[in-house]
């Protein structure tokens, strides 16, 4: 039976009793939190503040012409002409840039060149209560299939969705600044025809590398502000990790390895003698230059320190080269867009392919190899989120999705240091099609949205339909369950953090078992189970005193009253797999909640 993935045990306490802020009692005594492993800051004690403008640059929904390079090729004097005047208004003052510009060409064809405003949200400690002025940077990369939500077929989409909010939020309570940027989209999936590949493949890569240059741009801002500026977010600049998730997981991956112009000439980038990537149009993969491109070199670096992704997949092995950052990846296996081994990606609603890319089982290894992760490989043993990640080294998982190239999935069992597979399970013995289980919405406000979006385009978008298609590839969505695999994410992630960034007062000594995520006076185990679930309070002075069991959807299915002892058995056989959160009471007042899972 296939196993389900390890979740963390996010033991919250809900304190009947006042408890010191200065310290959380684990096991025997007092452990002081640390920085950038525990969250030290409370949701009170992190601001967040929203849509700051970190650049303008040319928007193609807004012109669609602009997708094609032979549009572009043919009205180059006037696209060359207002690209000079917008680049002069951007450096003088980005408030005399006409409106023309902002309006889309169906509604106005006085121009060609058509700008969006850039926005990025920060997270980040307050400064009334952090004393720390060097702080390091995560950049989220949200997901989005590099298309607008609601148009593109889903409930989220950009640096709001429920779980970039929780992610951010949670990073920032931990010491960090965390910049969450959009970027631009436009590209055309449902062009069929002769040339529909062609169209796909191409206007599908040009989005992806827009969106690197956007984030480049956003990391060299903050950069800028940083060494030049006022350090207006109180950063080390030197101190930079890319996280990316579902189409920012591509963004993240190509971010991190595409730095050479000839790894856009590859063979499967070529039609007609010429890449699908025009620098003289779209700008090099520095992001400078190109007659649609605004962007002007600030003079700051883009390295990152570490690049993470969860879910996505690497454009080409071969841009995976030695001197790229470190890399640490989340990825389900039954992802039917991003494939796991290497595979094609699709339309997710026509099916058609786009393009041959490198999941993790293809590309960690190499990266190993090229010793990118071994500022971190070989460091962690004993640690439950190690445990589970290597649990799947040396295995088969069968089934796999079709875009896939081998089924089953025979992963490696040497070189997947960095990898954390989840297999979600379906709760009757099989398995999701779910590649995003970390993700969530409400149905109300995905009707708002919708409506919002048809006002707004004219469209006739169903709420309901993309619901439902969305619950096909993330089935039993819900908030409880999501929360689960962002815990795992964390946990598994946040060590490594600091392990390869060299934060923190402790990191040369770092190891995840010293992880200290959200401590309780309560251990369960062995998680997940398929027969019994052992509760142990880690207090001396303290015993169980009753037990109740709940499923995901908030149905109590065990109580188990008068305990009083340190420890208890309970017999999980009978339940449906799938996740169970369960309420300890303790006899000295606490009550404690602990998630578990079932197989």
């Amino acid at each position: 039976m296939p196993s389900k993935p390890f979740l963390q045990l996010n033991l919250r306490i809900m304190k009947k009793k006042l408890l010191t802020t200065l310290s959380i009692m684990v096991c025997f005594g007092a452990i002081a939190q640390e920085r950038y492993l525990d969250e030290v800051f409370t949701d009170s004690q992190i601001t967040v503040t929203k849509n700051i403008t970190y650049g303008i640059n040319v928007n193609p929904l807004l012109n669609t012409n602009l997708l094609s390079p032979t549009f572009v090729g043919a009205n180059a004097a006037q696209i060359t002409a207002e690209k000079d005047s917008l680049q002069n208004m951007i450096a003088t003052d980005p408030s005399t840039i006409p409106l023309n510009f902002f309006y889309p060409y169906s509604v106005d064809t006085t121009t060609l060149l058509k700008v969006a405003q850039l926005k990025m949200d920060v997270y980040m400690p307050d400064m009334s209560v952090d004393t720390e002025t060097e702080r390091p940077v995560i950049v989220y990369v949200h997901t989005g299939n590099f298309l607008p939500p609601v148009i593109n077929g889903s409930y989220g989409g950009s640096k709001e969705d429920s779980s970039a909010v929780e992610l951010c939020k949670r990073w920032a309570k931990r010491g960090f600044v965390v910049v969450a940027p959009n970027y631009r989209h436009g590209w055309n999936p449902l062009a069929t025809g002769s040339a529909g590949l062609v169209t796909r493949r191409a206007t599908l890569l040009n989005a992806v590398y827009r969106a690197i240059h956007d984030i480049q741009y956003s990391i060299k801002g903050i950069r800028l502000d940083a060494t030049a500026g006022s350090n207006t977010y109180g950063i080390d600049a030197d101190k930079i990790a890319l996280y990316g998730v579902g189409s920012g997981g591509y963004v993240a991956l190509g971010y991190n390895t595409l730095d050479k112009q000839s790894e856009t000439e590859l063979e499967k980038f070529v039609f007609g003698g010429n890449s699908v990537i025009v620098p003289s149009v779209v700008g090099d993969v520095e992001g400078n230059g190109g007659l649609i491109n605004l962007y002007v070199d600030n003079g700051m670096s883009t390295e990152i320190d570490i690049c993470v992704n969860a879910g996505g997949a690497l454009g080409d092995i071969s841009w995976l080269e030695a001197g790229d950052a470190p890399m640490v990846t989340f990825h389900s296996a039954y992802d039917n867009f991003a494939p796991y081994d290497t595979g094609t990606v699709i339309v997710p609603t026509t099916g058609d392919d786009v393009v041959d890319v490198n999941g993790p089982m293809t590309f960690m290894p190499k990266a190993n190899a090229l010793g990118l992760n071994n500022a971190y490989a070989g460091e962690y043993h004993d640690d439950v989120y190690t445990q589970r990640a290597r649990s799947f080294f040396g295995t088969d998982i069968n089934d796999a999705p079709v875009i896939n190239i081998n089924d089953p999935l025979s992963i490696p069992a040497e070189g997947m240091e960095g990898v954390f597979t989840f297999t979600v399970g379906d709760g009757a013995g099989g398995n999701e099609p779910n590649g995003t289980p970390w993700e969530w919405w409400s149905k109300a406000d995905l009707d708002l949205l919708v409506a919002g979006t048809n006002a707004q385009t004219g469209g006739t978008y169903n709420s309901d339909d993309i619901n439902d298609n969305s619950l096909l590839t993330n089935p039993n969505m819900s908030k409880a369950k999501a929360l689960l695999y962002i815990d795992t994410i964390v946990g598994y992630m946040m060590p490594r953090l600091v392990k390869t960034m060299q934060i923190g007062d402790n990191w040369q000594s770092v190891n995840v078992n010293e992880l200290r995520l959200d401590q309780s006076s309560v251990s369960v185990f062995p998680n997940p189970s398929d027969d019994a679930v052992n509760f142990r309070s880690n207090n001396l002075n303290s015993n169980i005193e009753s037990v109740e069991i709940y499923d995901v959807a908030g149905t109590r299915v065990s109580l188990n009253t008068n305990v009083f002892a340190p420890t208890t058995q309970i017999n999980v056989s009978d339940f449906a797999s799938g996740l169970y959160i369960g309420k300890v009471s303790l006899d000295n007042g606490q009550e404690m909640i602990v998630r578990f899972s079932v197989f």
